[in-house]
């Protein structure tokens, strides 16, 4: 077993850094076989066991998908009937959608983006813009919400978007005060996303 290569397949895990991706590969070889090959084994059905909603863009598992009557390319929320269809969320990655629909406080549906704009990108980063600007021109939302980090990147992101969609006439507002500068939409708790989409603006 080469430890070095598996420790370059840990460092492609977002947030994780050389010294922790070695801890891993230190870990793993303390651990029994029997835990190893379960682990393996649970990496290995990911591809199979999830899909990606063909209008959010994100990755469910199949069992969480909606019923044989529904879309079955569509996520749960994208294919509930219930659902605000005039409110759309646009967060930067799948924990961020998950920790607001865990939070029950919000009722629209949403996009991932997939990542956020550096000061270099200029537009040309690989998250879905372009998908982004296709949705929003088909399904004609009454209310866009940008819903990124409170960072530098998140504060470039919301104002591409706002450059790119503008052509298409549509209300775009952003989370209120209650984020704080730096913080990020997945650490955020219930009642401090609450006050932010009431104080959005």
């Amino acid at each position: 077993m080469d430890s070095e290569k598996l420790i370059e397949l840990f460092l492609k895990f977002p947030g994780i850094g050389p010294r922790q991706a070695r801890r891993f590969v230190y870990f793993l070889a303390g651990e029994e076989k029997s835990y190893v090959d379960n682990l393996a084994k649970l990496i290995s059905d990911i591809k199979s066991e999830m899909k990606q909603c063909q209008s959010c863009f994100r990755y469910y598992e199949k069992k969480d998908s909606s019923n044989s009557s529904v879309d079955e390319s569509l996520c749960r929320v994208c294919s509930s009937q219930t659902r605000d269809k005039n409110l759309i969320m646009i967060v930067e990655k799948d924990v961020d959608l998950e920790n607001i629909e865990r939070m029950n406080v919000f009722n629209g549906k949403y996009f991932v983006l997939g990542g956020l704009l550096s000061l270099s990108d200029n537009g040309k980063s690989e998250i879905r813009l372009k998908q982004l600007y296709d949705k929003i021109q088909k399904e004609k939302p009454a209310e866009i919400i940008l819903a990124t980090s409170a960072t530098v990147e998140g504060e470039n992101t919301n104002l591409y978007i706002e450059k790119i969609l503008e052509p298409l006439k549509v209300k775009i507002s952003r989370l209120g005060r209650g984020l704080s500068t730096g913080a990020e939409l997945e650490y955020s708790d219930s009642e401090t996303i609450e006050n932010a989409l009431q104080n959005r603006k």
